[in-house]
């Protein structure tokens, strides 16, 4: 078909003459010539269309041969729910002689069989892993659509098979995570659909007819009924994450931003994200003059899209499928009806990224370098809803990075905590929000929300440090004195340390081979006075919590678990922390969590939660949380006379950092494996491992492995051993973990009467001696330690730990072989042929 183009005015710009006919191209499939002329020039300037193998459309105005056929590109999906399977799987479904779905896989076994009964010809696997491992096919590209925490660990795990990915949004959690994923050695883009929708496409080329853009207004409104249907309840994905992103590819990234949100207007469904948001933008050098406005809804009472842009010669509106412009004296100049549909949008992106990944375009629109300036709006916008009397500055990447610590094998070989100007940001919110927080609100209830949620309990409350939080536990036992708690004896002093202001007495117990307390101690020594049990997940593996509640069900005690370790560890398919009747976490500085000096302590008592409250949160806290019929609750004012908060300062930046802990976690478990599988070969060090790889998670907080010395070469020492590590070759990490050891004979123990001798002055109990503690003093007297990286940079300083240790233990076995077995030439042969 022919298509002749005419415009009224005789100096009409080509370029919008030649947009035309790009438009006319996408609606009509295959257009055979467009003639673009105007009243005054009758000539018409002929384009004649084509398109490439990937359906990219080719135009020039002398024509251009059509490419060599080639066969479809091979795709695999990554999730094939509804997003996967409606918007990207039809499309490559009814676009043969482009791409072919060669595999998919989805976690949801319905899905998977649903999947399998319409296409019985493709193959489908349970997860990523099942796929890389099973797939024989070549994979030209993934498209990856499974909810937001997990597209960093599918992009890793794609990216080491070197297959280039096109994602879901968001494009990125977090700063940290945008820039691990521009690590990744692949090309990747996001579906950032409209970018290729014509309408926007037709602004972005004609935008320059509005001559100096003062000003802009964005609307995206909709009206979703059920914002709890789906997985995406439970995540706090910024629906407007389009619009925005339209915004910065059309006009670049701001100098600053000012928003406020609201949330949970359904107040009878659960769910996250904002409901409704403002956002001001300020451009340039320019600001006063050149600012925009963005108001997103999806609670509105109608869908709408619309942005008008104003400039010193005229005004561009897009008004849902409509787009015109109007000169200064509002007359309109051009109008433009987007009949395109979603498909027609999808296929383009896919057409473009092929291109793309194959190397037939050198960009593509949605790429992750093309995204960084969106990536910062989103940045800048958190941080403004959670400041929403301030100004966030846009900053570029390199510019946020300022001066803050990294590892390197040129510097300090492991840092910790990982401190970024996200961390400085929420600090910084907060200092502007509230320093002095009296009730349950502000920063205490957002963390502690998380916390519940990630731990499945009811009660969660943040105060002063670890060692406070398990006072807390100690306080709602309504411990006396002389009642007994079974401790570990291989921990931590403050385990069992706040026993002494209740002139409790700690019972010691020994461990198992892998330095937890031996749940069989339980029963050896509860006795009529025992309370409780306090169990300790050292350096982050877990310990046998089922046996352990087992046998403290059967002498009738409470169990108690200090998780200091120990974040996010999972025994038995459980999560630490919700196996005892109260748990405690520090978030001290150098946790897997922290806040620089903060704790918690979570449980499903209410009336436990209650004591603690009233034990160190008084007035406003108490009176809002203690029921009315708790026995304790006419001491609401005052509480029990003692302050122990947190300091807000300090859960701002624990709640930052426990939105990092999955993507640390990750590097954790990759490099601990990495850690374990690169040692074993040492045949004197016994790596530490879990009980149960499939249903046990160790939190890795520290990588403690044994020393055996009855395999270790002749003469070799644990601590001779770590010299040569550390002196010698320089592997500044390698530790002896010495404060933390046995408990029994610190005179805080032994003379508890003396430190504290209100309770009187006679000893509180038998003083155990360490030969009822083998397990735990072998376990003490052979641990090396290692911490575990958490960051993808830190890659180079893991290898060279593993590959050191390595040459070290090589050359020591060496060394005392040649002691043993002396050759010729020896000192020993050289003094016997000198005699």
């Amino acid at each position: 078909m022919r298509y002749r183009v005419f415009s009224r005015e005789d100096d009409t710009p080509y370029k919008l003459f030649y947009w035309l006919a790009l438009y006319i191209c996408a609606v009509d499939s295959r257009p055979s010539i467009v003639h673009l002329s105007c009243y005054s020039t009758p000539t018409p300037t002929v384009i004649q269309p084509h398109y490439n193998h990937f359906g990219v459309l080719l135009i020039s105005r002398k024509g251009m041969n059509p490419t060599v056929k080639k066969s479809p590109l091979q795709v695999a999906m990554i999730g094939v729910g509804h997003r996967g399977y409606k918007t990207h799987f039809r499309i490559i479904l009814e676009n043969p002689r482009a791409w072919t779905v060669v595999a998919c896989c989805d976690t949801n076994e319905k899905t998977r069989q649903a999947f399998s009964q319409k296409h019985p010809h493709i193959n489908v696997y349970k997860d990523l892993d099942d796929l890389l491992k099973n797939n024989k096919q070549r994979l030209d590209f993934a498209i990856v659509c499974v909810p937001h925490q997990y597209h960093l660990e599918c992009c890793q795990a794609l990216a080491q098979r070197g297959v280039p990915i096109l994602k879901e949004k968001p494009v990125a959690e977090s700063l940290a995570e945008y820039q691990q994923l521009q690590q990744l050695p692949v090309k990747i883009g996001i579906t950032f659909q409209k970018r290729f929708e014509p309408r926007y496409l037709a602004i972005r080329d004609l935008i320059s007819q509005v001559g100096q853009v003062a000003s802009f207004t964005a609307t995206l409104t909709a009206n979703i009924t059920e914002l709890d249907a789906t997985w995406r309840a439970t995540s706090d994905e910024d629906l407007g994450c389009h619009m925005l992103d339209m915004i910065v590819s059309l006009f670049g990234r701001p100098t600053s931003i000012t928003a406020q949100n609201t949330k949970g207007i359904k107040v009878d469904q659960e769910y996250g994200g904002d409901d409704v948001s403002n956002i001001i933008m300020n451009f340039g050098e320019a600001a006063k003059r050149n600012i925009g406005h963005v108001h997103l809804s999806r609670v509105a009472h109608r869908n709408e899209e619309r942005l008008i842009i104003t400039g010193t010669r005229g005004t561009f509106a897009l008004e849902g499928k409509d787009v015109r412009l109007r000169d200064s004296n509002g007359n309109e100049t051009f109008h433009f009806h987007d009949t395109s549909e979603k498909k027609y949008v999808v296929n383009s992106m896919l057409q473009q990224f092929s291109a793309w990944v194959t190397g037939a375009k050198s960009d593509f629109l949605a790429s992750l370098a093309n995204l960084e300036d969106t990536v910062m709006v989103m940045e800048a916008t958190r941080r403004a809803y959670n400041n929403p009397n301030a100004t966030e500055t846009v900053t570029t990447p390199e510019n946020s990075a300022g001066s803050y610590a990294q590892a390197s094998l040129a510097n300090a070989h492991h840092v910790w905590p990982l401190l970024s100007p996200e961390s400085e940001a929420a600090v910084v919110r907060q200092m502007h929000s509230s320093l002095s927080i009296y009730n349950r609100s502000d920063i205490y209830e957002v963390f502690e929300e998380k916390w519940l949620k990630m731990h499945g309990l009811k009660h969660a409350l943040v105060c002063s440090s670890g060692t406070i939080a398990i006072l807390h536990m100690f306080e709602a036992l309504d411990l006396r004195p002389g009642d007994e708690v079974l401790c570990p004896v291989y921990t931590f002093f403050a385990t069992a340390s706040p026993l002494m202001q209740y002139g409790a007495v700690p019972i010691f117990c020994d461990s198992l081979e892998d330095g937890n307390i031996d749940p069989d101690e339980i029963l050896k020594r509860a006795t009529s006075k025992t309370k409780a049990v306090i169990v300790t997940h050292m350096w982050g593996l877990p310990c046998r919590m089922r046996q352990i509640v087992d046998n403290a069900r059967k002498v009738d005690i409470k169990v108690l678990e200090d998780c200091s370790h120990a974040h996010g560890a999972i025994v038995d398919g459980r999560i630490v922390g919700s196996w005892g009747d109260m748990a405690a976490w520090s978030l001290q500085a150098k946790k897997n969590v922290m806040g620089g000096q903060a704790g918690v302590l979570a449980t499903n008592s209410t009336d436990y939660y209650s004591r603690a409250i009233l034990h160190g949160h008084f007035n406003k806290r108490a009176k809002q949380e203690v029921p009315q019929d708790h026995p304790l609750r006419k001491f609401w004012l005052t509480g029990l006379g003692l302050n122990m908060r947190a300091h807000p300062l300090a859960i701002a930046l624990a709640n930052q950092q426990l939105d990092l802990l999955p993507v640390h976690d990750q590097y954790r478990q990759r490099y601990a494996s990495y850690i374990a599988k690169g040692l074993a070969t040492i045949p004197f060090l016994k790596m530490p491992v879990v009980n149960n790889n499939s249903n046990d998670k160790h939190a890795w907080y520290a990588f403690v492995m044994q020393f055996d010395s009855s395999k270790a070469p002749e003469g070799l020492t644990r601590d001779e051993f770590v010299r040569e590590l550390v002196d010698v070759h320089g592997l500044q990490e390698v530790d002896i973990p010495r404060s933390t050891g046995l408990l029994n004979e610190l005179p805080l123990f032994t003379h508890s009467h003396e430190a504290v001798p209100r309770f009187g002055n006679k000893r509180w109990g038998k003083i155990q001696p360490t030969t009822e503690f083998p397990n735990a003093l072998q376990f003490y007297q052979c641990a090396i330690k290692l911490p575990v990286w958490a960051t993808e940079s830190d890659k180079p300083i893991v290898e060279h730990y593993v590959k050191t240790f390595l040459a070290v233990s090589r050359e020591m076995t060496q060394r005392a072989l040649r002691r043993k077995n002396p050759g010729p030439g020896s000192i020993d042969e050289r003094i016997q042929a000198r005699l």
